[in-house]
């Protein structure tokens, strides 16, 4: 995944500055509901981390005024994480989320209307008999069920019901592969498309799968040397292919309806994309030449137009999330990972508008010091665009929490 490797890259410049953690004064009072959303493009510096409640409580980000629950704390564990921008975090209806703490997947009830944590219990704390637990990283809810994550073991592919704690076998892939493991699961949003790496017996990328449900049909398995990830965009008709495929080509745009192929190169003409999150038909990707995001029409991948750009600050390392129904807007979580001209949107988490204008809404700084990946915010949206879950130490050099943004509303 690309994801290691703007990071990479960008901790040459310097080290991001730290700031102490602080955990138990009184958090503030909450801010009015009817707060305007900030949405200039002026820098907003981050200041000292504000207090934090305990696990459930919620403060008002200080900067933007945005309401933010703790969702973790030293109760929970030590690491506690959501897993990626892509990867949803919130099941269809918000009644349902899931995280990890110390590895271990927990699934949470979720009052969204009073902005609460209704309980908790461990994910996945037996497997389904005869094979082993499932991956959590990239587990997928159900597109149409509220109760249903999609999630995978070895070669088998599964549907487990969070309310009834029973798992159904979608498909055993060991008639098609013969050895080796599933990773990177994408899926469309009606549940019929999914897509994975293969990965042989050592957990080495081989290339990657795509399996439509309704037919009961492999559309795609490729064999590639130097392969990084699959994505399938939420109609299912595309999917995006991110490995070395020559000098400049390392991103294909495959029409799983034609069996056509577009290649994109990096940089020019195409500054094919980086991190990327797929909507419906669209592809919102960060080009890492000229320090944007741009988006992109699958159907015709050539051409694009920037969503937000960065100037002269490449300090800042970042995720993308299109998991909203609403695609006018994708959701960008900005990391630092160096010390260089410092532009806005350092350490945030704001919306872009996908309509080419560059519309901003400004929603809060994660205070998560870079060490690795892990403290990355990776922040992913719910599908009402309600809320969005991030992770960040908080300035802390023990632990790592879990945080949920109520996303303010849409203004007509």
């Amino acid at each position: 995944m690309k994801k290691h490797l703007f990071i990479a890259l960008i901790l040459v410049i310097g080290a991001a500055k730290m700031h102490p953690a602080q955990t138990r004064k009184a958090p503030p009072a909450p801010a009015s509901s009817s707060a305007a959303v900030i949405t200039n493009h002026r820098i907003y510096n981050e200041g000292p981390p504000p207090a934090l409640p305990r696990a459930g409580g919620t403060f008002v980000d200080p900067t933007f005024g945005t309401t933010i629950m703790r969702v973790t704390d030293e109760s929970d564990g030590t690491a506690c994480n959501n897993f990626y921008s892509y990867w949803q975090t919130f099941n269809l209806d918000n009644t349902r989320f899931f995280i990890a703490c110390d590895t271990s997947p927990k699934l949470y009830r979720f009052d969204p209307n009073g902005f609460k944590i209704a309980g908790k219990e461990p994910l996945f704390d037996r497997p389904p008999q005869g094979s082993g637990y499932l991956s959590a990283e990239d587990a997928i809810w159900s597109g149409t069920s509220a109760t249903v994550l999609y999630g995978y073991t070895g070669l088998k592919l599964y549907a487990y019901d969070v309310a009834s704690r029973s798992y159904t076998l979608v498909k055993d892939f060991s008639g098609e592969l013969a050895s080796g493991y599933l990773g990177q699961m994408s899926k469309s949003l009606d549940d019929n498309v999914f897509a994975f790496t293969k990965k042989d017996s050592n957990y080495k990328p081989l290339g990657f799968l795509v399996w439509r449900r309704d037919q009961n049909k492999i559309l795609r398995n490729a064999n590639l040397l130097d392969f990084d990830e699959v994505q399938v965009d939420k109609s299912g008709r595309y999917i995006t292919v991110k490995a070395k495929f020559d000098r400049t080509v390392d991103v294909q745009v495959v029409d799983l309806q034609t069996g056509s192929v577009e290649n994109l190169t990096d940089p020019a003409p195409d500054f094919s994309p980086g991190h990327s999150d797929n909507g419906r038909l669209i592809v919102v990707g960060y080009d890492n030449w000229n320090n944007q995001y741009t988006i992109r029409k699958l159907a015709t991948p050539h051409q694009f137009q920037t969503v937000i750009g960065f100037g002269n600050d490449w300090s800042q390392a970042n995720h993308v999330s299109m998991l909203a129904d609403n695609e006018s807007w994708c959701v960008i979580s900005n990391y630092t990972a160096g010390n260089a001209p410092i532009g806005p949107f350092r350490n945030e988490i704001f919306q872009a508008s996908t309509d080419g204008s560059q519309k901003v809404r400004r929603l809060a700084h994660h205070h998560s010091v870079y060490r690795d990946y892990w403290d990355t915010p990776r922040a992913d949206i719910s599908r009402d665009g309600k809320f969005i879950a991030f992770t960040s130490n908080w300035g802390s050099t023990t632990r790592r929490d879990v945080f949920i943004i109520k996303v303010p509303p849409m203004v007509p």
